[in-house]
């Protein structure tokens, strides 16, 4: 596998999110980027992608309320039992026009063959 996926999803945070406080609370930002780390891989797959296999999670900072976040799912491994997807979560920091990290994780799914599409090989 030569290529890579990499997807970009806009996250804001909620009333629905956060706590009383307006911190994001870090389960509910776990489930979103559960949720877009199986993006990357569904073309590699014939129905759902599979349940994950392994996971780290790490939140590096808070969120609150009303911050605009970014989820950036990669691609970054295929190997023989599976594929690993590199997750990073940033914040705009318009002062420095820098981006600081709020959390990262990296999710293996398992490569179960009978979910697997066929790769087409040229001839």
């Amino acid at each position: 596998m030569n290529t890579y996926t990499y997807t970009n999803v806009p996250f804001t945070v909620t009333e629905h999110v956060s706590n009383a406080n307006g911190f994001l609370l870090p389960h509910n930002l776990y489930n979103k980027v559960k949720t877009i780390a199986a993006y990357p891989i569904k073309e590699f797959y014939l129905q759902d992608a599979p349940d994950l296999a392994d996971f780290k999670f790490k939140m590096h900072k808070n969120a609150f309320l009303n911050d605009e976040l970014t989820i950036q799912a990669q691609l970054i491994k295929k190997h023989d039992n599976g594929y690993l997807v590199n997750i990073i979560v940033t914040k705009p920091k318009p002062v420095t026009n820098h981006h600081e990290t709020i959390c990262s994780a990296l999710f293996g799914f398992t490569l179960n063959q009978d979910y697997v599409k066929e790769e087409k090989t040229a001839c």
